[in-house]
């Protein structure tokens, strides 16, 4: 029975940015855009893409048709509902790797399908057996999975296995779950033979968490968005799932995903969508290695780990020292180092309430011109054989 993941194992990324990033009301992805999309992603070394649902009409089966032709090396595959179809659609096409949709909690089979539980179990051993025997590999949704019953669940996962399937995707549809329960859930899943796939939305803000936790429980792939757009509060990050992974817990997991590449993407992919990127949005973020605290400015001097995770240069970015009325001696000196001056400590000593006292003032961050008229008026104050000590 397979306990988790350790840190050595390395999961698959299997982005949905175009199918469910594609659902937020208000995001379009033209034929270009899509094929930009692919191309990226197969770039930074994502696995697998979920590239649309030929259900949406002409106009995304001529995109799927086109998708499909690129040469990437990331498998490409549609979404699918278990009807006819949707199976002759995505075979016309030419897909021979295909996803399939069932609701599985109480609520969702009554009310969204209008059947039981061994409806359903009919319904996808049939799918399954039907698709398997076209020459698909066949991956199966629980939808509503995380409200579902885990005595159905594991009859709806042996039966996936039995019929063919190569794995089941684990739905958190509304973001209920936590990170703990959803650990305890993956974690017997993941045990009864069918690999598992984890895809969460982010209605609580935990969609990255959950999908973190979901992996050392033993999914081994994970289904992500590239800014986690998608539908309502969007999806798992996946430039936070990557980063998370790099650079948390026991020890680092090779996503074997081109993380600056990543972090370039997102901020790409913000714009095409129309969204605003906060500067403090994690890893991609404009100021999120930007420092003015006194002593977080003197610690990541003397060595940035002190105060950074990461290097900046793994997310495309460079730090830099801001003033502010928290800063002390170290942020300005370095202002005015970067400016070519070297000021004595007793300069210091006698510039940093003045430069605090701007920061007061101005309510926010102190220009270095600022800083710097300040340092040469101080100069002037002292005498001519100690400003000379001061200039460059």
């Amino acid at each position: 029975m397979k306990k988790g993941n350790s840190p050595g194992c390395s999961p698959v990324f299997v982005d949905t940015t175009l199918r469910d990033g594609g659902q937020s009301p208000g995001v379009f992805f033209d034929g270009p855009t899509k094929m930009a999309i692919v191309a990226a992603l197969d770039r930074i070394g994502v696995g697998e893409i979920e590239v649309g649902t030929p259900c949406l009409g002409q106009r995304e089966i001529e995109d799927l048709q086109v998708l499909l032709s690129m040469p990437v090396s990331a498998e490409l595959f549609p979404w699918l509902r278990p009807v006819e179809e949707d199976f002759v659609a995505a075979m016309r096409l030419g897909f021979r790797r295909v996803h399939i949709s069932f609701p599985v909690s109480a609520g969702h089979m009554a009310s969204v399908w209008g059947s039981g539980m061994s409806g359903v179990l009919e319904r996808v051993r049939k799918s399954v057996r039907k698709m398997s025997a076209e020459g698909c590999r066949v991956s199966v949704g629980m939808e509503d999975a995380s409200r579902a019953s885990m005595d159905f669940l594991q009859e709806f996962v042996e039966a996936v296995g039995m019929e063919g399937g190569i794995r089941v995707r684990y739905c958190d549809t509304v973001g209920c779950h936590h990170p703990a329960e959803l650990l305890e859930r993956i974690g017997r899943i993941a045990g009864w033979g069918v690999p598992v796939e984890v895809h969460c939305h982010n209605d609580l803000g935990m969609a990255t968490a959950n999908t973190v936790a979901a992996f050392h429980a033993g999914a081994d792939y994970l289904s992500t968005t590239v800014t986690g757009v998608g539908e309502r509060a969007g999806n798992a990050v996946m430039e936070e799932v990557a980063f998370a992974l790099s650079f948390s817990g026991e020890g680092p997991v090779e996503t074997g995903i081109d993380l600056p590449g990543l972090a370039h993407l997102s901020r790409w992919l913000h714009g095409v969508v129309g969204r605003s990127l906060s500067p403090y949005r994690p890893i991609v973020g404009s100021r999120i290695f930007q420092h003015s605290s006194g002593i977080h400015v003197d610690g990541v001097i003397k060595n940035p780990a002190n105060y950074e995770l990461f290097p900046p240069d793994r997310v495309g970015a460079k730090r830099k020292i801001v003033v502010t009325h928290q800063t002390g001696k170290s942020g300005i000196r370095n202002v005015l180092e970067r400016m070519g001056y070297r000021p004595s400590p007793e300069a210091l000593e006698r510039l940093v309430p003045r430069i605090r006292e701007e920061g007061w003032r101005l309510k926010g961050i102190v220009p270095s011109q600022t800083i710097l008229n300040h340092f040469l008026s101080l100069l002037k104050e002292l005498d001519p054989g100690d400003s000379a000590r001061q200039g460059s």
